[in-house]
């Protein structure tokens, strides 16, 4: 193959290269700021990073909530026979948008069982339960409103539920939770990857010396 044959090839192949690398695609991902975990119900806010666009074309922003959910429970019998109490007990907790608009739902049940409680006794419990939600979006405003320098303030609220049934008992519960998320970008990249600026350069070398032969057999 002639020299310039080759150049021609080799810019041909770098091309391609260089499309197949620009439309791989990547994810990136940060976490948010930590919320203690703290008596329900309460409202606070989570942080993220906004997608660097220098990065490449965002294509869908997956949120990943997690939270630490506790529940304790009191039932006291006064009854004068052992009564079966059913009850449950847990906690919703939401990451919204700033427009208040949801983007994932925890909902976790803590206890969900009936016990056994004799007259006069009392139940008590306490459990954690480690929860965790995620959702996708692709639509565009949700790509333009992630994307940009800075963070995005979300908020998250935690609101804890319980029921109990029978006659003659008195229920005390209560919740506590905490929580924290993961943003994950996933994107288009904008620029070659490493491997093709390699291709490149193994192609320039070649050249190199496919030059330096020809000279050499001239002279």
């Amino acid at each position: 193959m002639k020299l310039k044959q080759l150049s021609q090839a080799l810019l041909v192949a770098t091309f391609f290269a260089a499309a197949s690398a620009s439309a791989a695609t990547v994810t990136v991902s940060n976490n948010s700021n930590v919320i203690l975990s703290k008596d329900t119900n309460w409202t606070d806010f989570l942080n993220f990073a906004k997608f660097n666009t220098s990065l490449g074309t965002l294509t869908s922003v997956k949120f990943d909530l997690y939270s630490d959910i506790t529940g304790n429970v009191s039932l006291t019998n006064y009854n004068d026979d052992v009564t079966s109490v059913p009850f449950s007990l847990g906690a919703t907790v939401t990451l919204k948008r700033p427009d208040a608009t949801n983007l994932v739902l925890i909902n976790a049940p803590v206890f969900s069982t009936t016990v056994d409680v004799a007259a006069g006794d009392t139940y008590t419990n306490s459990k954690t339960v480690q929860a965790h939600n995620s959702a996708v979006y692709s639509d565009v405003s949700d790509l333009a409103l992630f994307s940009g320098t800075g963070s995005i303030a979300t908020q998250i609220l935690a609101k804890g539920w319980s029921s109990v049934q029978g006659d003659g008992i008195d229920a005390q519960f209560a919740t506590k939770a905490g929580g924290y998320g993961t943003i994950t970008y996933t994107y288009t990249s904008a620029v070659p990857e490493p491997e093709t600026y390699g291709m490149l350069l193994l192609g320039l070398g070649v050249l190199g010396v496919a030059a330096k032969r020809k000279r050499a057999a001239k002279a």
